[in-house]
């Protein structure tokens, strides 16, 4: 058994993707797929939730391309309908909706943050006492959006938060960090240097990286590590600055 995580009350790890719909120069956003790791440290237990919102309607999918020091290099861009099941379709940056189909595409947008709500609500029981994303600025606007409720529940930026403790000029990626902290996601379970979790078979399909769950299932166990295991983190954060040089 772990040892508990600092602090009294459940947390919510949390990770939402979302798509631009197709043709709309980014000017209409939806969530497509939400993750969520739940952990009571009181017992150390985890319970694991996820959704697509799936619509018939094309978005783009924007997935960071990384080096292997977990750097972005830049950004791959593919077509998917969560509704019909196409994913990967190719992406044509000179395609644009016709103007008459744009009120129906915020339409069916507003069904998806509708949607997002709901699940958020059946998270958010009365023993949670905090949200923990990766760089929030895109949950607080999609919270604002489905007219989440936090009621007075903290919203932790786990990016920025590893940022301030370690007086870094700048913020390291999630990809970066989960080749730090050595996660792994095999055999039924995922794991970090410290700590390792058993995945239900249902979510175990569903972890790779800059996927909803699978990215909640990294910022987990990153918040594992630095806020219990901090020394040996900021060592190799200290390592990663010297073999690949300065922060993103």
């Amino acid at each position: 058994m772990q040892s508990a995580a600092v602090g009294g009350g459940g947390s919510v790890y949390l990770d939402i993707e979302f798509g631009y719909v197709y043709g709309t120069s980014r000017a209409v956003m939806m969530p497509v797929e939400i993750g969520a790791v739940i952990h009571h440290p009181e017992d150390d237990s985890v319970r694991y939730a996820g959704e697509q919102f799936r619509y018939d309607i094309d978005v783009e999918v924007w997935k960071k391309v990384t080096d292997p020091c977990g750097r972005t290099v830049g950004v791959a861009t593919t077509v998917a309908n969560m509704g019909r099941g196409r994913y990967g379709g190719a992406y044509d940056h000179y395609f644009r909706l016709p103007g008459d189909r744009v009120p129906a595409a915020e339409e069916t947008a507003g069904k998806a943050f509708a949607d997002l709500r709901v699940f958020m609500e059946s998270l958010l029981t009365d023993d949670i006492t905090e949200i923990v994303v990766f760089a929030a600025d895109m949950e607080r606007r999609a919270f604002r959006t489905a007219d989440v409720p936090l009621d007075g529940r903290r919203l932790v930026d786990l990016q920025r938060e590893i940022r301030r403790r370690l007086g870094m000029k700048q913020v390291l990626s999630l990809d970066r960090l989960a080749r730090l902290i050595d996660f792994s996601a095999e055999n039924g379970a995922v794991a970090s240097t410290h700590f390792r979790y058993p995945v239900p078979p249902g979510y175990r399909h569903l972890l790779d990286v800059h996927r909803g769950m699978g990215d909640a299932v990294r910022m987990f166990l990153l918040a594992r590590e630095f806020r219990e295991k901090l020394p040996e983190l900021e060592k190799r954060v200290r390592a990663l600055e010297d073999t690949c040089g300065g922060e993103e």
